[in-house]
């Protein structure tokens, strides 16, 4: 009786085994068609880098960016504070999703030139760039008016 029992529980144990493999076979068989660049299809995966981490008035500032859709228009911004957003640029991605917006900062610049842009004032603000497809990525970037390393973080 014992053995007969037994058996019963190896039998259930291994109908359970292969039950439990046959439903993740399944499920993994569902990811076969997956793009093989997922930062294009995901919205969480663009990003950018600036040239320097600290920034001068008067002076350049070049953005990179990857993982945007091919030739997607981006728009590039300062996030000052919960109210305040100034917008550097607009640009487009290349074919690759990347990107590169150079810029030369100015505290009044003229309003007929795409190559400058105001300068936001001194502190650290969050650079933001936003794709039309809704990806959105952060930098954080100082902004000094003497040198690098002379101003107090805004907390």
């Amino acid at each position: 009786m014992n053995r007969i029992l037994s058996m019963k529980g190896v039998l259930v144990l291994t109908l359970l085994l292969v039950m439990t493999l046959g439903s993740g076979t399944a499920l993994a068989s569902k990811q076969a068609g997956a793009a093989s660049q997922e930062s294009l299809t995901r919205l969480d995966g663009a990003t950018i880098v600036t040239d320097t981490n600290c920034v001068l008035n008067d002076s350049p500032i070049s953005v990179f960016g990857s993982g945007f859709r091919a030739n997607e228009i981006v728009i590039l911004s300062v996030v000052r504070d919960a109210d305040t957003s100034i917008i550097w640029s607009t640009g487009s991605a290349n074919a690759a999703g990347a990107l590169e917006i150079t810029k030369t900062l100015k505290t009044k610049p003229p309003s007929a030139t795409s190559a400058i842009a105001r300068w936001p004032g001194t502190g650290i603000f969050t650079i933001e760039a936003v794709g039309v497809s809704g990806r959105i990525t952060t930098t954080p970037l100082i902004f000094a008016d003497e040198k690098c390393g002379a101003i107090e973080p805004h907390i």
